[in-house]
């Protein structure tokens, strides 16, 4: 059984700060607020002043930004959202401010301050906000692909009393990545890390969506078991939210029982944000948040030094009236020459990107979040020449509890004629031959009562494998998450193809395909891990197990690949023939 598609992560990794250093020019956002904590609106360019490591600076560009809100005069546009595409358009807009509530549940106590955190944002949310704001609730193994935006405050405030906190509580556990957790010592440092990793994509995933100021809401007592690393982590977080011209207000619930506001004042002030800590009066404190992101002033200035050094560079902001509190970020790191260098000669390599490299990338970002399953398809050599067509499924992570009683339905339109076949949802996927040639495939998954569940539609070519000259299969992917499960796969055994976009670094990955054609028996066989460009990482050992009739396999432990986006390159060549598959995967922390 050969099955096509690999794992989608939910989050995209977030990228590296860049600082343009043709232009030098750099955008600060600032916000002014009097004794009362009310915007102030009328300044100008020259009420500033602004240095860089203690040097003045020219301001170059200006500009005020307003936004109360409420909706346009004349404005038509519906306000309730009606699906993520939608969100994205509103989020554009000048006049809409965008928040991310972000519920640490890792670093929240279960009872008193789940309690009073649940509380403040209750008030907060059914309160604060305008009826055009944009607002969404998240926690750390939420997916930025799963982030919801609404204007429906009534459903915020539902799903706000449903939030825990799990401080110190590690079952039962949400996640098979959870399950993994488990198996490590240093499990305080895991959840920091996942933490400040769905951080750092929610303020990713802001910057890509708005240019303008967004601001994050970060409710957590404080991270813990990060060591020596706390201080590169957390400056990392704050570079990506500087570069996204995002602003992360802290939250502590615990109020004046809490103990952690360092971490929580340094990620706030470094990002041009205050931090809630020591406060016993939180559902006052957070509708500053909404008052700041009403009224900002955008500067721009251009450094005269040119920095290449990949030092910090402070930055300090004053306005010449007084009475006044003013909060900006504090500086930004430059890139040495080497960096600056590398990417540039990224930027040129993109141009260069084979076509079917962009392709495979491609499937990365297909999925929906809403979907309950990911859905792969592939084919291989069946009886009397003939192509089997497998269409296999995987439930999605966070998609809940799978019942037993859900079925899943595949109607086939097409080569071979009209067919439909039906499993249980925990088969994982379904076989049948088919003639080369075009078909159109459903996959309908109902539960017990026939309530369609999830529904996906997609076109397939049946490949003419008998006419073939030489060819790949479409790969299947078997995820191992134990080792049993790896040695198991590792010898040749029959395993559930997995269908999903999405592997963990605790997973080990297998990759099995066949090479089929006239010229397949001399062909030379090849894999290799590749970057998003296509360009080689690690050469990959190709076996052939025993019980595999001839089929290939490869071997891919995830333990030591970085995070990232990543392809795998299974080539086949002989003589002047040449053909290959590529197989795009996405590597997450944990």
């Amino acid at each position: 059984m050969v099955v096509a598609g690999v794992a989608l992560a939910a989050q995209q990794p977030p990228q590296p700060p860049i600082f343009r250093a043709e232009a030098n020019l750099v955008r600060v956002d600032v916000t002014v607020v009097d004794r009362h904590g009310e915007p102030v609106t009328d300044l100008t360019a020259e009420d500033f002043s602004l240095e860089e490591d203690g040097a003045a600076q020219t301001i170059q560009s200006f500009k005020f930004v307003s936004a109360d809100g409420r909706r346009a005069a004349g404005d038509d546009v519906s306000l309730p959202i009606r699906s993520p595409e939608h969100a994205a358009a509103e989020a554009a807009r000048d006049e809409v401010r965008v928040f991310v509530i972000f519920w640490d549940e890792y670093h929240i106590g279960r009872f008193a301050e789940a309690i009073k955190g649940r509380k403040a944002l209750t008030t907060f949310v059914t309160t604060a906000f305008g009826e055009a704001d944009l607002v969404a609730l998240m926690d750390p193994l939420l997916p930025v692909d799963a982030l919801r935006f609404t204007r429906d405050r009534r459903d915020l405030a539902e799903k706000i009393a449903k939030l825990e906190g799990r401080f110190g509580i590690y079952t039962p556990t949400r996640s098979a990545a959870e399950d993994n957790m488990l198996e490590r010592r240093d499990i305080a440092r895991v959840r920091s890390e996942v933490t400040i990793s769905a951080l750092q994509s929610a303020a990713v995933h802001l910057g890509s969506i708005k240019e303008g100021r967004k601001s994050i809401i970060f409710v957590s007592e404080g991270l813990t078991g990060l060591g020596m690393d706390q201080l590169s982590l957390i400056r990392e977080l704050t570079e990506t939210a500087n570069t996204s011209n995002t602003a992360i207000y802290t939250l502590d619930p615990a109020g004046l029982t809490g103990g952690s506001a360092d971490v929580l004042r340094t990620i706030a002030e470094n990002t041009g944000a205050a931090a809630f800590v020591n406060t016993n009066t939180p559902e006052r404190a957070l509708r500053q948040v909404v008052r700041e992101a009403s009224a900002f002033y955008l500067l721009g200035y251009s450094s005269g030094r040119n920095p290449q050094d990949g030092k910090f560079h402070k930055i300090g902001v004053k306005v010449k009236r007084p009475g006044i509190d003013v909060r900006a970020r504090r500086g930004y790191w430059a890139p040495n020459a080497t960096e600056l260098e590398h990417a540039r000669a990224g930027a040129a390599a993109a141009d260069a990107i084979p076509p079917d490299v962009t392709s495979a990338m491609a499937i990365l970002s297909t999925a929906r979040a809403e979907r309950l399953v990911d859905v792969s398809v592939g084919a291989e050599r069946g009886a009397d020449d003939q192509s089997s067509v497998t269409v296999a499924w995987t439930p999605r992570p966070g998609a809940g509890r799978q019942e037993p009683t859900r079925t899943v339905t595949l109607s086939v339109k097409g080569a071979g004629g009209d067919r439909s076949f039906e499993t249980r949802l925990g088969e994982g996927a379904l076989s049948f031959p088919s003639p080369p040639g075009a078909v159109q495939l459903q996959l309908t998954v109902r539960d017990a009562a026939g309530n369609v569940l999830d529904e996906d539609r997609r076109p397939f070519t049946v490949p003419d494998i008998a006419a073939a000259a030489l060819s790949v299969s479409p790969p299947v992917l078997l995820r191992a998450r134990t080792v049993p499960e790896a040695r198991a796969i590792a010898d040749g055994r029959q395993a559930q193809p997995f269908a999903g976009r999405e592997f963990t670094r605790t997973d080990r990955l297998f990759v099995r395909f066949s090479v089929y054609g006239a010229s397949a028996r001399d062909a030379d066989v090849s894999a290799r891990l590749t970057n998003t460009g296509g360009s080689t990482l690690l050469d990959l050992p190709v076996t052939k197990p025993e019980g595999l009739r001839g089929m290939c396999q490869i071997e891919l432990p995830l333990t030591s690949i970085a995070r990232g986006d990543y392809l795998v390159a299974i080539a086949a060549a002989h003589g002047e023939e040449r053909t290959r598959a590529l197989v795009p995967l996405r590597v997450l922390p944990f």
